[in-house]
């Protein structure tokens, strides 16, 4: 089921997890696997939509599989299983502005998860959320790794994914796509491209995939190309179910930062201001939330024009920077 929705597969996907559920009520694999599915449609068209099947999924996934880690002898499938669902409620609620929520969930899903690997040497599928948590947990909180109980481990995250991609587990085209949000933050973009080839060449390269890559070529200046992705993952949205005129703002954000680059400075703004006038309808959408941050900031700097600074110095500016991974 994980290769169907790693492949986008979601509606076969939905209809596994819901089968599972029916048969094995108490058994939270099938619950965990509809929140990922639901997670994986959020993040791949961006929207809240779906929110009340992710969080109330997960919620249940989390509640059954404690209940069988608090049962002696617990094998270290249910550990995983267990941090794996909070690992991914992390994510979300990363999302969501619950920063705090967040820390705690991806705390708790790095201890279930060590302690899977620690029971089990063998499900090497636990280092792609062991390396995630090390690579975030540093990165967002990079301002206070001064105390003595925050420390930099972002190497050592980075290690551990591509142990889980080396080991060709379950879990290892997971921990491929991880990478990517990781070399957009910190600034390796020609990395990231090369990775998007490598997945797009294995079937993996989804719509959330594809809007990192468009991300990394507006900073390399590579207009051209850009819009030729872009112009891809507008024809899968408005192909598929799953976006909303929402969704769609991502879209006109990025379409708005190539124009600037390409020099159509006029035409960019408008395409902003258009998007920015979709607050009241769109606003109570954090993906939504999140494109507006972004755009008010391209918005500025397009109207701000110092002498002898380029256009692609102030769009590059308002960058995207998350963990998001399907």
């Amino acid at each position: 089921m994980l290769k169907l929705i790693w492949q986008s597969e979601l509606a076969a996907a939905a209809d596994s997890g819901y089968r599972i559920v029916s048969e094995e009520s108490l058994n939270p694999l099938g619950y965990f696997l509809l929140g990922m599915v639901y997670y994986s449609i959020s993040t791949q068209f961006r929207t809240d939509r779906y929110l009340d099947s992710v969080t109330w999924n997960l919620d249940r996934a989390i509640e059954l599989a404690k209940m069988q880690v608090d049962t002696d002898g617990a094998p270290a499938e249910s550990y995983f299983l267990l941090g794996s669902a909070y690992g991914c409620r992390a994510l979300y609620r990363s999302m969501h502005g619950g920063w705090w929520g967040a820390f705690r969930d991806g705390h708790h899903s790095c201890v279930n998860l060590e302690e899977a690997y620690r029971n089990d040497s063998s499900l090497t599928d636990a280092l792609m959320g062991i390396g995630a948590y090390h690579y975030w947990k540093s990165a967002k909180s990079k301002s206070i790794t001064w105390l003595p109980f925050v420390g930099d481990k972002r190497e050592k995250g980075l290690a551990e994914l591509r142990r889980a991609i080396d080991a060709q587990g379950m879990m290892s085209p997971n921990a491929y796509r991880a990478l990517l949000p990781i070399y957009y933050h910190e600034k390796r973009y020609e990395d990231a491209l090369l990775l998007s080839d490598t997945l797009a060449a294995a079937g993996l390269f989804d719509t959330n995939c594809q809007l990192h890559a468009i991300r990394c070529l507006i900073e390399l200046e590579k207009w051209d190309r850009a819009e030729e992705l872009l112009l891809e993952v507008r024809v899968k949205w408005e192909a598929s179910p799953y976006a909303d005129s929402c969704s769609f703002s991502e879209l006109q954000l990025l379409q708005a930062q190539i124009l600037a680059g390409s020099g159509h400075v006029s035409r960019a703004r408008t395409l902003l201001k258009n998007l920015l006038q979709l607050k009241d309808a769109c606003d109570h959408d954090a993906y939504f939330q999140d494109t507006r941050s972004r755009a008010n900031k391209v918005l500025r700097q397009l109207s701000w024009n110092p002498e002898n600074t380029s256009i692609t110095d102030k769009i590059v500016l308002a960058t995207f920077d998350g963990p998001s991974v399907s």
